[in-house]
């Protein structure tokens, strides 16, 4: 999977088309396209995004959401049309929260146990699956905000690991609740923890913008191919 592949939706509902080459006024035909949203409950916004796919020529064939806010059982029978849920993790002791991925129907992955054992209620709240054809392995995370961050940061260095020990390309989003566009010894730690792994965010610009905020909180974490990325 070549860095081109990757979309990504923030939490505004606002495209930004990630390539090598250009800084998203067009997109182009790949693999693989990948939309990551914050969707702060998948239920109530199911049919805005069944709507974007079917209008908006964006040509995403993989779907990641985190705090979707649903139980399993839920998420087990919700349906998008053309797409298969391929990875969950949903709260059993408290509400909200959540990570998935969905992926189109006629794509093959597999889920990865071993990874999603790491999963833990608002530390970290992982959803993944295992590309083979394309030797990579994608995870969606969330991390909530009234956990500890170093608690998070190593089982975020145990993923890596894990996923390095086997070979495979890492593909990481999701919401980590630190802000890039903000300085601080958490940012700096996970960025050395990235940057000792050759792990690159390709996002740059702001994902939640409010009236009072700007913000860079949703990820897109590669590989570095030592390529330059503009977004």
């Amino acid at each position: 999977m070549d860095l081109e592949n990757i979309q990504k939706c923030n939490s505004e509902g606002r495209k930004e088309g990630i390539s090598i080459t250009n800084r998203g006024e067009f997109y182009k035909e790949y693999d693989n396209r990948l939309l990551h949203h914050s969707v702060q409950s998948l239920n109530n916004k199911i049919l805005d995004i069944v709507i974007m796919l079917a209008t908006e020529n964006i040509n995403v064939n993989i779907l990641c959401f985190t705090e979707h806010w649903l139980p399993e059982v839920q998420m087990n029978v919700l349906n998008i049309d053309d797409f298969k849920l391929a990875s969950n993790f949903s709260r059993k002791h408290s509400k909200a929260g959540g990570s998935c991925i969905f992926i189109r129907n006629n794509i093959q992955t597999e889920q990865v146990e071993y990874l999603q054992e790491l999963g833990k209620e608002k530390v970290f709240e992982i959803s993944t699956i295992e590309m083979p054809d394309k030797n990579a392995i994608l995870t969606c995370i969330y991390r909530s905000p009234d956990r500890d961050f170093y608690e998070f940061l190593p089982k975020l260095e145990l993923l890596i690991g894990k996923v390095s020990s086997n070979g495979k390309r890492l593909i990481l989003c999701g919401d980590l609740d630190i802000n890039y566009l903000q300085y601080s010894g958490k940012l700096l730690d996970l960025q050395n923890v990235l940057l000792m792994n050759n792990l690159i965010n390709i996002v740059k610009p702001p994902t939640r913008i409010t009236y009072h905020s700007v913000s860079l909180i949703d990820v897109i974490i590669v590989n570095n191919i030592n390529k330059e990325i503009i977004l």
